[in-house]
């Protein structure tokens, strides 16, 4: 029997068009902006896709679509991340970066001459450039806030970048985990349409699209928990606690994603609870130890240097914090004046406290029920959600990285394989 062609059009192919335009749109794809013949293929990229919509034979239409799929993203997301890696360097080194970058590359530079990164200040890099305020100097100046494996995942890159390149811009390391984390996203994904949906959200995600490109750190901490959500997924517990680990030794927000990974242990282990408890701890052995690795040097080289800028300075509790800032409760009660300076010290645990609880106590139920890794991510990101509101700060890149963690809850599996013995 002949194939058929027939008009169809699929939500795939909409939602990548509708996706792909405004950020072409919006973002150069080489140093002088985007060339022409680089809008002809990805256009024609386009085109293709959707003309796999008309033609009804299953065995080549996935084919076809996955293919160039992946073509639209290379082109479009390859050509801007590395344009926006070679135009700073071409314009200045501030140039459209956050500050996290510069700060990171100061602290790759310390670590690299012996220096403790959590001690030394940044005044004299790149970081006190940066601008942060025509009147207050920048807190992050005085403190490193990132966990230790933000740096030391970057060392290799740092050192072949210089030789090779001339240059480092830590962002290469962050658009290097951002392209693991769709394939990942790609490999645990099985149905074919929800592949290409999922993947196309994921690289297209414009609520955080826009500070991949400047360099959040955010994408840099989920490649490594999204790794780890595989692999708990697909049973290999030892392995999985090895991938979450370093996520917690990249960044603090993923820290509240502990109960609900300790919950799901315990509640898919069958037996007596002290039975449990032993599968929990036999099985959070390989977190606990990779964990500990990366963070006691650190701890140990200087605890107060490391505490005041890990711990304290987001807390408020440093004499240069992190000050209110973002679009949560704390700017709220700014504007109505129960906090008149930014810079002041309040008590947000207490609404974090009688906000948060509760929630977690309803998750923590509702996921004994239904324990899976699905659930456990969902749990995660309503509970970060509600935390974060009432915490001292609530940016924007906090709002775009919920929209991935949602995004990554709602796209997983349901069904998750048998834990390894």
């Amino acid at each position: 029997m002949k194939n058929k062609i027939a008009l169809n059009i699929t939500l795939t192919s909409v939602l990548l068009f509708i996706l792909v335009i405004p950020f072409l749109m919006n973002y150069s794809l080489s140093v002088e902006g985007t060339p022409y013949w680089l809008f002809g293929f990805i256009f024609l990229a386009l085109f293709i896709y959707f003309f796999a919509d008309f033609y009804h034979d299953q065995r080549n239409y996935f084919k076809i679509k996955s293919v160039f799929l992946w073509i639209v993203v290379i082109l479009v997301l390859g050509s801007a991340f590395g344009a926006a890696v070679a135009r700073r360097h071409k314009v200045s080194p501030t140039f459209e970066v956050h500050d996290i970058i510069l700060q990171q590359e100061a602290a790759v530079n310390y670590l690299l001459q012996g220096k403790n990164p959590y001690q030394e200040t940044y005044f004299g890099t790149l970081l006190e450039d940066w601008h942060y305020s025509d009147t207050e100097v920048n807190p992050a100046l005085y403190h490193f806030v990132m966990e230790p494996f933000y740096l030391l995942f970057a060392v290799p890159f740092y050192l072949i970048s210089i030789p090779v390149l001339g240059f480092y811009d830590t962002r290469i390391v962050l658009y290097f985990l951002f392209a693991m984390l769709l394939i990942f996203g790609w490999k645990i994904v099985s149905e074919r349409e929800k592949k290409l949906l999922f993947v196309t959200l994921l690289a297209f995600n414009p609520a955080i699209l826009p500070y991949i490109l400047e360099g959040r750190s955010d994408i840099f901490m989920f490649a490594f928990f999204f790794a780890g959500m595989y692999f708990l997924y697909k049973g290999k517990l030892s392995i999985a606690g090895i991938f979450v680990a370093l996520a917690f030794a990249v960044k603090q927000s993923i820290w509240p994603f502990l109960p609900f990974y300790l919950a799901y242990l315990y509640f898919r282990e069958k037996g007596s609870i002290l039975e449990r408890i032993k599968f929990v701890l036999s099985k959070s052995l390989a977190f606990i130890i990779t964990f500990l690795i990366v963070i006691l040097p650190f701890a140990v080289w200087n605890l107060e240097a490391f505490l005041e800028s890990t711990i304290f300075y987001l807390s408020g509790n440093s004499v240069n914090s992190y000050p209110i800032a973002g679009y949560g409760f704390g700017m709220v009660l700014n504007k109505i004046g129960i906090i008149t300076n930014l810079h002041d010290v309040y008590p947000f645990i207490i609404w974090q406290v009688l906000f948060s609880f509760p929630l977690f106590c309803i998750l923590i139920i509702k996921f004994g029920k239904e324990p899976s890794v699905k659930n456990a991510i969902l749990s995660y990101g309503l509970f970060l959600f509600v935390f974060w509101y009432f915490s001292r700060y609530f940016n924007n890149s906090h709002i775009g990285y919920l929209s991935t963690v949602f995004l990554c809850a709602y796209f997983f599996p349901e069904k998750t394989n048998e834990p390894e013995s």
